[in-house]
C-alpha cells in the first residue's frame, strides 16, 4: 500500500486517517497543502472504506419564512429582506406527491420546516406525512424541524427517521451569524436523538466569514458528537440577508473554489468512515470543479433547495457516472 502513494507524506496522512490517531491539530497542519494532494489522500480513504457509490438525497421545503430566528444566512428568516414565498406548513398530499416523484431519483427524502421550534399540531401532521411516504415510497426519510425535545426524537426513532441539525459553524464563530439561540440548544438537540439511539446528519456552512481554523473545530465538534451523516453546505449568499451585505460592503469574502474542495478533503480525512455529502451552494461556488468534490464524498442533495435552484438532476448523474462513480438507489 505505501508504494501506491506518491510520497511518503501523504501516506502518513492516509494511515493516521484511517486508524483514527488525527487529531484537529494534524488537520489546521494539513491545510497548506496542494489541494490536489489532499483530494488524493481523501480519494484513497474512500476507497479503502469501499465507497465506490454517491447516495443521493433531496429536501422539500415543508414550511417557508416567518422565522424569527436572525441567522445571517438564512433568506427564510423575519431579520432578512428576501423576495421567497411565505407559506405554512404544506399539505401531506403535496409532500407525498413530490416525494413519490423523487423516490426514482433520490435514496433520502427530507422535511424541511423554518422556525426555531414547530408546534405539536404541525408535528403530528409530518408524523402522519413520513408514515404515508414510508408506505407508497422507497425513500429513506430524515426531518429537520429545528430544536426538539425527548418525546418528538423518540417518535422519530419510531419511525426509523434520521434527524438533521446543523451546527452551521464552529462554536467561537456562532454568535457572529445568530444571536438568538445558542450553539449549545444545537448539541443539546443531538445528544439527546443519539441518546435514544436516532440517527442523525449534522454540518455547517463554508464562507460565513469563518476562518479555516474554525472550520476544522466545526468538523472536531461533529466527530465527538458521533454523528452518521455530515452535511456540507456552501454559502449563498442571498440579496436580502445580513452575510449578503457583509460580502457586499467587502466585510467577509466570498469563499474560492479551491478553499472550498480543501475544506471538503481535510473533513474526509479527519472523519474516514462517516457518511459526507455535499448540499446547497456547490452550483455557484465550485462551477467546472464540482465534480472534484466526488473524490472525497458519499453523497449529494440533489434538486433544489429550501428557497434556492438547484441544478437539473439529469446533469448530476452525469457527472457521478462520468466520474467513475455509482449511483446508491
Amino acid at each position: 500500500m505505501k508504494n501506491d502513494f506518491k510520497s511518503f507524506e501523504l501516506y502518513e496522512i492516509y494511515e493516521k486517517s484511517i486508524n483514527g490517531k488525527i487529531k484537529r491539530n494534524d488537520i489546521v497542519e494539513l491545510w497548506d497543502l496542494d489541494v490536489y494532494d489532499l483530494l488524493y489522500v481523501a480519494y484513497r480513504i474512500k476507497k479503502t472504506y469501499n465507497k465506490n457509490n454517491i447516495d443521493l438525497c433531496c429536501i422539500i421545503n415543508a414550511k417557508s419564512g416567518k422565522c424569527p430566528e436572525n441567522c445571517a444566512f438564512c433568506a427564510q428568516s423575519i431579520h432578512s429582506n428576501t423576495k421567497i414565498d411565505i407559506y405554512g406548513l404544506k399539505p401531506k398530499e403535496e409532500i407525498v406527491k413530490f416525494a413519490k416523484y423523487m423516490d426514482q431519483y433520490s435514496n433520502r427524502f427530507s422535511i424541511v420546516t423554518s422556525g426555531k421550534k414547530i408546534t405539536y399540531d404541525e408535528f403530528e401532521r409530518i408524523l402522519d406525512t413520513i408514515k404515508e411516504i414510508k408506505n407508497k415510497t422507497n425513500l429513506k426519510v430524515c426531518a429537520s424541524l429545528g430544536l426538539l425535545d425527548k418525546d418528538p426524537l423518540k417518535a422519530l426513532k419510531e419511525l426509523d427517521v434520521r434527524l438533521h441539525n446543523n451546527l452551521e459553524t464552529s462554536e467561537d464563530y456562532f454568535n457572529e451569524i445568530c444571536t438568538t439561540h445558542d450553539y449549545k440548544d444545537k448539541v443539546k438537540t443531538i445528544e439527546k436523538a443519539k441518546k435514544i439511539g436516532l440517527e442523525v446528519c449534522s454540518g455547517g456552512i463554508f464562507g460565513l466569514g469563518e476562518d479555516f481554523k474554525e472550520r476544522i473545530k466545526m468538523f472536531e465538534d461533529l466527530k465527538n458528537l458521533n454523528v452518521e451523516g455530515i452535511a456540507l453546505n456552501i454559502l449563498n449568499p442571498i440579496e436580502g440577508t445580513r452575510i449578503h451585505s457583509m460580502i457586499e460592503k467587502g466585510e467577509i469574502k466570498r469563499i474560492t473554489p479551491i478553499e472550498a474542495l480543501k475544506s471538503i478533503a481535510l473533513c474526509r480525512i479527519m472523519m474516514p468512515e462517516k457518511e459526507i455529502r455535499l448540499c446547497g451552494g456547490r452550483e455557484p461556488n465550485l462551477k467546472d470543479l464540482q465534480s472534484l468534490s466526488l473524490l472525497a464524498l458519499d453523497g449529494l442533495m440533489i434538486g433544489n433547495y429550501l428557497t434556492t435552484s438547484g441544478r437539473a438532476i439529469s446533469d448530476d448523474l452525469k457527472m457521478i457516472r462520468n466520474m467513475g462513480f455509482m449511483v446508491n438507489l
